[in-house]
């Protein structure tokens, strides 16, 4: 499985939007090593910049009071749990691609197209013209 980066799914923040992209980009990789230690370096680099994107994340919704802060950092801690599942799979050698997809599918088409879609539409809204 890959999933492509596409233009529908930037929120209008150019520091928000990149780091999105690059993360499309290390889950792809991550997905496609076919081999233990490329899958593990792949699942460690893709954690830290998940840990990290999601600290900006919460960074920007606590500055513009985002209503919706608790439910949203709710679900980047069941993203960030659903790959340490991958991550401890890999470790086993039990990499499960199922579980891969689902996790690709839980964060890339849906998290960013409607979660922070709607993070962005509040930004956007209450940010200083």
């Amino acid at each position: 499985m890959n999933i492509d980066w596409k233009d529908s799914y930037r929120i209008g923040n150019e520091a928000i939007d990149r780091q999105h992209q690059e993360l499309f980009e290390l889950a792809n990789a991550m997905f496609v090593a076919t081999e233990k230690p490329a899958q593990l370096l792949g699942a460690m680099k893709l954690y830290q910049h998940v840990r990290e994107h999601f600290a900006d994340e919460e960074a920007l919704m606590k500055m513009v009071e985002f209503p919706g802060y608790k439910a949203h950092v709710e679900s980047h801690n069941r993203i960030l749990k659903n790959l340490g599942e991958v991550s401890h799979a890999i470790g086993k050698d039990a990499m499960d691609p199922k579980v891969v997809a689902e996790f690709l599918t839980d964060w890339g088409l849906k998290h960013i197209p409607h979660d922070d879609a709607q993070v962005a539409a509040y930004v956007k809204a209450h940010s200083p013209t």
